[in-house]
C-alpha cells in the first residue's frame, strides 16, 4: 500500500481523498488544511458521501503520521507562493503531485526558482510534479500524443469551451461572474482573475514538439465574456451586459511551428466541447463533445498520476517525463 496524503481541502482536495480511499493499492494516511474550522474533522464529516474512517484533518505535514511516501497537493496556482510547500515535501523526502497550474511548466514564469527546487528535489531523491485537466492534458499533453501520428507538425490549434454552470463554486468565481467588465479588466491588469496556466500549456506544447520557447515568443490575451441574457448561478444572478466568463488565448509562432490555444469558460456557454487540429503532411482532427469534465478530471489525474509518481524521475518534472497514468482497473 502506498501512503498518500492530501495538502488542501477544497473541493478537488476531497474529491482526490475519496478517490484514494476506494483505490485498494492506496492508503490515506493524512489530510491537511490551513483552516482551523476543517481541523480535527474526517473526511466523512466534510463530504457525507466520504467512507468513514479516514485519518483526521491536520494543520501541518508535520502531524501526519505515518509520514506518506506522496502527497497530493490542492492549494493554489502560483508556483513561487507554492515553493514553501514543496521545500517542506523535500526535507521530507516525500513526492509530490499538484493541480498548481503554474507547476504545468513552472520554468515559464519562474525560470530561476524552478532550476533551485529542481536541484533540492534531486538531491533529495524527490519528485514533484504538476498535473489537471487543463493545463497538464486537454490543451498540452493530449495534443504531444496526437502528433506522434504526424510525420512533420506545422500548426496545432486547440479550442476548449467549457459551460461554467456545470463547474464548482471557485471557478465561476475565478472566472469573474457577476463582475461588471470594467472591474473584470481592472483585476485582468493586475492578473487577479481568470484561468492560470494557458503560457505555460503552449510552452509544454511547443517543448514536445522540440521547440524551445521563451516568455517573450508566448502571446496570452484575456477577455471578458458578456451575457447577453439573464443567467442563474451558484454567485447569483448575472444580468444582461455583466460578465458571465473569460476567453483566455495563447499563441507561439517560430521557426514552422504554429500553436493557437483558444480557451473560452463561460456560464451557460455554447456547444462546450475540445477540439484538437494537429497540421502537417495530413491533418488529424480530435473532438470531445461536452469537453473534459475538468473537476473529476482534475481529481482523477492527480490519483491516477500520484499512483506513478514512484516510477518517475527524480527532480522537478512535468507530465513529458512521466509514463502514461492511466485509470485504475482494480
Amino acid at each position: 500500500m502506498i501512503k498518500v496524503a492530501v495538502i488542501g481541502l477544497g473541493p478537488i482536495g476531497i474529491a482526490a481523498a475519496k478517490l484514494i480511499q476506494q483505490d485498494n493499492r492506496l492508503e490515506l494516511s493524512g489530510l491537511v488544511d490551513i483552516n482551523p474550522v476543517k481541523q480535527s474533522k474526517y473526511l466523512n464529516e466534510l463530504d457525507s458521501e466520504a467512507v468513514p474512517g479516514s485519518p483526521p484533518v491536520v494543520e501541518s505535514l508535520e502531524q501526519v503520521d505515518p509520514k506518506p511516501q506522496i502527497a497530493i497537493v490542492t492549494t493554489g496556482s502560483h508556483f513561487d507562493r507554492l515553493a514553501p510547500t514543496l521545500r517542506d515535501l523535500i526535507r521530507h523526502q516525500i513526492h509530490g503531485v499538484t493541480s498548481c497550474e503554474q507547476m504545468i511548466w513552472p520554468w515559464f514564469r519562474h525560470p530561476h526558482l524552478a532550476d533551485v527546487i529542481h536541484t533540492e528535489a534531486t538531491k533529495a531523491g524527490v519528485t514533484l510534479v504538476g498535473t489537471g485537466v487543463n493545463p497538464g492534458f486537454v490543451m498540452d499533453l493530449l495534443p504531444v500524443v496526437l502528433s506522434s501520428m504526424v510525420g512533420k507538425v506545422r500548426k496545432v490549434r486547440v479550442v476548449r469551451v467549457v459551460d461554467a454552470l456545470t463547474r464548482r463554486l471557485p471557478l465561476q468565481r475565478k472566472i469573474g461572474s457577476t463582475m461588471t467588465v470594467e472591474k473584470f479588466k481592472s483585476l485582468a491588469d493586475e492578473e487577479k482573475i481568470g484561468h492560470m496556466g494557458i503560457g505555460e500549456s503552449v510552452v509544454m506544447l511547443a517543448q514536445g514538439l522540440g521547440h524551445h520557447p521563451m516568455q517573450s515568443d508566448v502571446r496570452i490575451t484575456l477577455e471578458p465574456v458578456v451575457a447577453d441574457q439573464l443567467i442563474r448561478c451558484d454567485l447569483g444572478e448575472v444580468k444582461p451586459g455583466f460578465v458571465c466568463g473569460m476567453r483566455n488565448t495563447g499563441r507561439y509562432a517560430r521557426n514552422g511551428l504554429e500553436i493557437e490555444l483558444d480557451l473560452k469558460m463561460a456560464l451557460a456557454a455554447n456547444d462546450p466541447r475540445d477540439e484538437i487540429e494537429i497540421v502537417g503532411e495530413r491533418t488529424i482532427r480530435m473532438l470531445v463533445p461536452g469537453s473534459t469534465p475538468g473537476d473529476t478530471a482534475t481529481s482523477a489525474a492527480l490519483v491516477n498520476v500520484a499512483r506513478k509518481i514512484l516510477q518517475a524521475p527524480r527532480g522537478l518534472k512535468t507530465m513529458l517525463d512521466l509514463p502514461p497514468c492511466g485509470s485504475a482497473s482494480l
